[in-house]
């Protein structure tokens, strides 16, 4: 059996020490052993195709635990055994991401929207170069898309910054489908047409530029969205925003990062 074992081992080329060809071998050696022991001492019968089945459901349960990996086919593709494997297995490793002040004497609009049961709020904050408010926002939207409720809570901050006669040079929002939308210039079904067109008019006219950055980077205004108040408010005093909100605003001063996990093939 050794003889017959090494001589189908030495067909391919792969010669890692979990390929399908070294683990097999020893996978029908340990159901013939316990077939053997089954007959000897409990009476059953010894059954080849049953051996057969038992490696088969073996592999199988191998699968679905995802504990087979493409490398181990290596040079044997038309295995059938092949299909039961998910893809590559997936490691999480964590990043430090924090809001980034703007220059000295620059400003930074930050917004984001909330869709929770079919209800759209948005809102948003501009800061100065020390992580200081000069003003946030929160405002219902009503059934809106996620989208939708983006492009608005965006909007509304733009407007703000131009009643105001305050003039942001940078914009984040962590919707990157959005900011794609922003920058090329791409036509959406109304009424998304209509708002990204007057986002594209008023970041012309401050020459804003527009960034995706992740949430983790944008937790006051995400926060701010989320908060669950009444019909629309603006807010001129940092002592006016909910607590959550406001600690969300002291972190982003003092740098404290959030962290953010990253999934990357093993």
């Amino acid at each position: 059996m050794a003889s017959v074992f090494i001589a189908w081992f030495l067909t391919s080329d792969a010669s890692a020490k979990n390929h399908i060809r070294v683990i097999l071998p020893i996978v029908v050696c340990w159901f013939i052993w316990l077939a053997r022991n089954r007959e000897r001492f409990q009476g059953g019968r010894w059954e080849v195709n049953g051996i057969i089945r038992d490696v088969d459901n073996f592999i199988d349960q191998l699968g679905k635990a995802n504990r087979l990996r493409r490398s181990q086919f290596r040079g044997d593709a038309d295995c059938e055994w092949l299909r039961l494997v998910r893809g590559h297995p997936r490691r999480r490793s964590p990043c430090a991401i924090a809001w980034n002040k703007p220059p000295c004497g620059k400003l930074k609009l930050n917004s984001d929207a909330s869709v929770i049961q079919g209800k759209a709020t948005g809102g948003g904050l501009l800061r100065d170069y020390q992580g200081k408010l000069i003003f946030a926002f929160y405002k219902e939207f009503g059934d809106q898309g996620v989208l939708e409720a983006e492009c608005m809570a965006l909007l509304v901050g733009l407007q703000l910054c131009h009643q105001r006669g305050v003039v942001p040079s940078l914009v984040e929002v962590d919707s990157k489908a959005l900011v794609q939308l922003v920058v090329s210039g791409a036509v959406a079904k109304w009424p998304l047409c209509n708002n990204l067109r007057k986002v594209r008019c008023l970041l012309e006219g401050f020459s804003a530029a527009i960034y995706h950055v992740f949430r983790e980077a944008n937790v006051p205004a995400d926060r701010l969205a989320a908060v669950g108040l009444m019909g629309s408010q603006v807010f001129d005093q940092g002592h006016q925003l909910p607590a959550i909100v406001r600690s969300a605003i002291l972190l982003d001063s003092w740098g404290v990062p959030g962290v953010r996990w990253f999934s990357e093939d093993v």
